[in-house]
């Protein structure tokens, strides 16, 4: 297994990807969520991702959005970032941050890895996005998907809310 330390993390988080295998035109619903994922690899084509998109078909609110590293030398993947929507409790209300009851972020450590939790596990409030499609156009630019215009040509756009 290899080190992951906060410089590599950031590294895979920030280094130039490209769409190989974009989302699906309609999100699928699934369990009670609307699900899509489209899979990324970086410029060079040595680096394997992925980007999960999930949304509670209930409450639209209720989303995460995240950033899957694949190393070809390990089993499995490992979640650098995931984006997500205000959400209740799912532990115990005295174990779960405060930050779960705003819009938040969870980030890979390199402590979660080397103790066999949740790369991400933890999270802190931003104000970087305040809706699911917000939160997928900070995903798409904070981790560097060159191509994203192709598929999201929104994603640059900035939304006003115009009075009646």
């Amino acid at each position: 297994m290899s080190e992951y330390t906060q410089e590599l993390i950031d590294q895979l988080i920030k280094c130039s990807k490209q769409i190989v295998v974009p989302p699906k035109r309609e999100m699928k619903s699934e369990k009670g969520h609307l699900r899509n994922d489209m899979e990324l690899q970086s410029s060079d084509g040595e680096l394997k991702f992925t980007i999960f998109m999930r949304r509670n078909v209930d409450f639209r609110e209720n989303f995460f959005i995240g950033l899957e590293y694949w190393p070809q030398d390990e089993r499995g993947s490992i979640c650098l970032l995931r984006c997500n929507g205000p959400h209740g409790d799912f532990i115990s209300m005295a174990e779960l941050p405060q930050s779960h009851f705003v819009y938040h972020i969870h980030q890979a450590k390199p402590e979660n890895i080397i103790n066999g939790v949740r790369a991400e596990r933890g999270g802190e409030g931003t104000d970087n996005f305040a809706s699911f499609e917000e939160a997928l156009n900070f995903i798409l630019k904070y981790a560097n998907i060159t191509n994203a215009l192709e598929y999201f040509p929104d994603v640059y756009q900035t939304q006003l809310t115009l009075g009646k």
